[in-house]
């Protein structure tokens, strides 16, 4: 099939393109290093588009060329201006911004979608319009996790939480991290139950930071090895957050988390510890579903 709309999720750190058929289906995909983040002019994002996708130009020059995530933002490409909530593909198509590319073609740009709260997000409203969702909410694990509510098709609220980001501070940068050995185990179940029911315990209340601690003193006087102390840790993060977006959305029974297989396993067990139903999305496939989406409006 020939290519007929070349589309980029272009994020802080990395560059995935996909060239897709005028049914929106990926024929081909690349990937890339050069993230926006690692770019610092627009000549620089110009000749890592032209690095990735000046084949698929030339084999199919009339396609169009669409990207979204972090290449619109203030430090990217060019600033694609938030939205407000309320977003469709229709209506970010229509706020779409343009640049010119040395492949003698424009680049199409995705604005990010703002709340009032204030919250934002630029990406991940690409991955809810491709994901299919049409009522319900998405979870979109990752630095800042977002946690999306869709109705009748369109994005009308979501809330941004730390996670991702505390795991590695904490992690990486702290007392308690360096209590841990190793990354989190799925496969330990009794830590990921005693991290769940210390969250669950408070609350998800401002005894977090009392928690915090513990977690360091309970390996020092050996009552949890470092590693034990390590998945109870990571259980115990992403149970808080689920204590606090439930009470954002306490309806909700089902989710749908577009990650790709180890954060969605750990989000889909500690669903299953609220007895909420998970249902898995593959999040490159929502990207390349969702720039589809956007561009058949433009």
């Amino acid at each position: 099939m020939p290519i007929s709309l070349i589309g980029l999720d272009w994020g802080s750190t990395h560059l995935r393109a996909f060239a897709m058929d005028s049914q929106g289906q990926i024929i081909d995909r690349a990937h890339s290093p050069h993230g926006a983040m690692t770019l610092s002019s627009p000549a620089a994002f110009d000749r890592a588009l032209c690095n990735v996708v000046s084949d698929w130009h030339s084999s199919a020059p009339s396609a169009r060329l669409i990207a979204g995530g972090m290449v619109g933002s203030i430090n990217g490409w060019a600033e694609a201006r938030y939205v407000s909530v309320g977003a469709t593909a229709q209506t970010l198509a229509r706020s779409l911004i343009t640049v010119d590319t040395t492949l003698g073609a424009v680049l199409h740009i995705v604005p990010g979608v703002k709340s009032d709260v204030p919250d934002v997000m630029r990406g991940e409203e690409t991955q809810i319009i491709g994901s299919g969702v049409t009522d319900g909410v998405i979870v979109l694990p990752g630095t800042h996790c977002k946690w999306a509510r869709v109705a009748d098709a369109a994005l009308v609220g979501f809330t941004t939480f730390f996670t991702g980001e505390l795991n590695a501070l904490i992690r990486q940068h702290s007392a308690v991290g360096k209590a841990f050995d190793g990354a989190a185990d799925l496969g330990d179940w009794s830590s990921i139950a005693q991290g769940v029911a210390r969250a669950r315990a408070n609350g998800g209340a401002g005894r977090w930071l009392a928690d915090l601690f513990a977690f360091r003193a309970g390996v020092v006087t050996h009552h949890r090895t470092a590693a034990q102390a390590s998945t109870e840790f990571g259980a115990w993060l992403i149970a808080n957050e689920f204590i606090a977006a439930l009470a954002v959305y306490p309806a909700t029974r089902r989710i749908h988390v577009v990650a790709g297989e180890t954060l969605a396993a750990w989000y889909s067990t500690i669903a299953a510890a609220f007895e909420v139903d998970c249902v898995v999305l593959d999040g490159e496939q929502c990207a390349a579903r969702g720039l589809w989406e956007i561009s058949r409006h433009v």
